[in-house]
């Protein structure tokens, strides 16, 4: 297979898509259950969509040389799910200090390449609580993706809870190196400083968070080595599959053009071709960063639209 995309890659992604998407049971190594019984009744399921400001960047780094130079103002995302009575987000949006000091905070060279615009009032537990009525501590869970900045930098609203925070095994052994470095890159030290003091759980595959197949995490590799991310089947719509910063835009999936930023290019190629048979077989797959496709959909508190 071209791309960089071994017969057995392609078979462990295509395992887990059938996971996901309910196609059927798979048992191996890497899979995880979770401990919580399922549902007797289907529960009711609906997501609910945020934007906490934007990045003011340019194409190629989304866009792997493409459009060189183009400035791009995208928006920083993330989601809560109601699963039933129980709430669980996905990613956290940018820490609270990115609408006060983000020079300082995210250090010159990072915003000379991704300068975030972002207000108070667009903290992740401030949208919690404006648009569902709801704090950090209702939530049953917290799934993130990944921990850069915008996507992680805000786990610190989770301090004296506690929630269960989901990562990826491999992506916490990367921000213990990060964070032991010193270096502000995409991932920023101070956004994991409270990490000692929050319930953070290592996961390994793909994680089924009720045990009814209606939330399940599972690993997209490529832009980071502990990439998730998560399908959610709603109750009466089409599947959700949020991508986070697998799939940057939709241009990056319909042209399988790989993210400017990967820790591994090949890798990043399967993701996308695995959300590009998730797209086929009508899952709504969700891009993190696309303007145009967020320019018409609703946020919270409308629920995210069939």
């Amino acid at each position: 297979m071209s791309d960089g995309l071994s017969r057995r890659g392609f078979l462990k992604i295509a395992a887990a898509t059938a996971v996901t998407l309910g196609a059927g049971s798979v048992v191996g190594p890497g899979l995880q259950r979770t401990v919580q019984a399922a549902s007797q009744s289907a529960a009711d399921v609906k997501a609910y969509a945020f934007v906490c400001g934007i990045l003011k960047t340019q194409t190629q780094y989304l866009l792997k040389d493409t459009r060189v130079g183009s400035p791009f103002d995208i928006p920083v995302t993330f989601f809560v799910v109601r699963h039933g009575n129980d709430w669980v987000a996905f990613d956290t949006g940018n820490n609270a200090m990115v609408a006060k000091d983000p020079v300082t905070y995210w250090s010159k060279p990072v915003t000379d390449a991704y300068y975030p615009v972002m207000k108070d009032y667009e903290e992740f537990h401030i949208q919690l609580k404006k648009h569902l009525g709801i704090e950090p501590k209702d939530l049953k869970a917290a799934i993130i993706s990944h921990g850069h900045l915008d996507h992680a930098g805000a786990i610190d609203n989770f301090k004296g809870t506690n929630i269960p925070i989901y990562f990826q095994k491999s992506e916490l052994e990367t921000i213990k190196k990060s964070v032991e470095s010193g270096k502000k890159t995409a991932y920023i030290p101070e956004d994991f400083k409270v990490m000692k003091d929050l319930n953070i759980k290592a996961i390994d595959g793909v994680f089924d968070v009720f045990g009814d197949k209606t939330l399940v995490a599972f690993p997209t590799p490529g832009h980071t080595e502990g990439h998730q991310s998560l399908l959610v089947k709603r109750s009466g719509a089409k599947p959700l599959v949020l991508a986070a910063d697998a799939m940057y835009t939709v241009e990056n999936m319909r042209d399988a053009i790989p993210p400017g930023l990967a820790w591994d290019i090949p890798r990043s190629l399967t993701a996308l071709y695995t959300f590009k048979v998730m797209d086929y077989i009508d899952a709504e797959v969700v891009p993190s960063h696309d303007p145009d496709y967020w320019k018409t959909k609703p946020l919270a508190p409308q629920v995210y639209p069939a």
